[in-house]
């Protein structure tokens, strides 16, 4: 044995009015491998129309859970204000609970993501969270190894071989980014590579300064120690700034955890420059700025200098919104704004969808 059939582990994910990922994702959960053990835990943050669709497209002819009773909600820790409605599910043909709740409000990522890690961290059964992006697809061994990595290299989070199902395969990152000073922006590891190209992950692992929030496994003892995602940055940067606190405790790279990821399916971080949401752009200027105060203070020149040339960049694709969205952040990001953003975004079906991940599309109620 690994060490993985002595573990169980919780699945979290956020959803935001987006079923279909959610199903897919879950389907790719069920065909995990046997070890480690896991139960998965989702927050819909989209309201509770949203939640409705969202359970039945689970418990659908072809979705991935059955019904299950006999358990009270209160077996799962204590009573949270933020979930309004919980419902019990198991994955088919496994004895895997899945636990789904309606937020109270748009609590954004890392809200959505702390409402149950609170939940749960009281409960010892869990050795660990393994948060995972709605529209990712995990390969069966994808948790195994994340694990192993982490039990093998005493690592307090790691990430995985995250592949594009737009770009043919390649990969978009190997476990996250490095953090480039000077441009104080963040660089995807392993961008374009082929999946099957050799890799030393000591390597990795030696430039890796933030996991990728589509799949990030993180330890208990790491959580008891650097504490919850910091929602101040509601979405954008809340897993730079968790990975930030927790590289202390080790971060690694499991390059046989393999996990396709859509990508921009919720909030249109995705697209072309141009095509990029308003509030994708906005809040991605705003919360720059808050990171690198946070981390690399005597950076924040730079970050204003690079972020000016962002927004222009904006205008040279023709896209003057996002170009004022990008300044609008930037004026924001100065002044300290945190939390949920008072951006005005259009309630169109062109505007972003606010699930709480570098994803997806819809009304965004603000």
């Amino acid at each position: 044995m690994d060490g993985t059939d002595r573990l169980r582990v919780a699945i979290l994910i956020v959803g935001f009015r987006n079923p279909l990922d959610v199903k897919a994702c879950l389907s790719a959960l069920a065909r995990s491998s046997e070890q480690p053990l896991f139960d998965v835990f989702v927050c819909e943050n989209g309201g509770m129309e949203a939640y409705g669709r969202l359970c039945e497209a689970l418990l659908d002819r072809d979705g991935p859970c059955r019904p299950r009773t006999g358990e009270r909600t209160e077996s799962i820790g204590p009573a949270s204000g933020r979930l309004v409605e919980l419902e019990r599910f198991s994955l088919k043909g496994r004895d895997t609970a899945v636990w789904v709740g309606s937020a109270n409000q748009n609590l954004g990522y890392a809200g959505a993501i702390n409402v149950w890690v609170e939940r749960l961290l009281p409960m010892l059964c869990y050795n660990g969270f393994w948060i995972v992006n709605p529209d990712a697809e995990p390969d069966p061994n994808a948790l195994r190894a994340l694990v192993q990595r982490a039990l093998i290299g005493n690592k307090g989070m790691v990430g995985s071989t995250i592949v594009s199902a737009n770009e043919h395969g390649f990969i978009t990152c190997r476990a996250g980014h490095h953090w480039r000073k000077f441009r104080t922006n963040l660089a995807l590891l392993g961008l374009g590579e082929a999946p099957t190209a050799p890799v030393d992950p000591a390597v990795i692992e030696a430039e890796l300064d933030c996991i990728s929030g589509a799949s990030m496994y993180v330890t208990r003892s790491c959580v008891e120690d650097v504490g919850l995602m910091d929602e101040r940055f509601f979405l954008y940067y809340e897993d730079a700034d968790w990975s930030a606190r927790a590289k202390k405790h080790g971060l690694g790279y499991a390059p046989d955890s393999l996990v396709t990821h859509m990508g921009g399916t919720t909030i249109g971080s995705a697209r072309s420059r141009a095509q990029r949401s308003r509030l994708s752009v906005y809040l991605e200027s705003r919360n720059h700025l808050h990171f690198v105060r946070m981390h690399w203070p005597g950076y924040l020149p730079f970050a204003l200098l690079f972020g000016s040339m962002q927004a222009l960049l904006y205008l040279f694709v023709r896209s003057p919104q996002n170009a004022n969205a990008a300044v609008a952040g930037m004026v924001a990001g100065i002044r300290g704004e945190t939390g949920q953003p008072q951006f005005n975004a259009p309630s169109t079906e062109a505007a972003p969808r606010l699930l709480g991940k570098k994803s997806r599309t819809a009304n965004l109620p603000l």
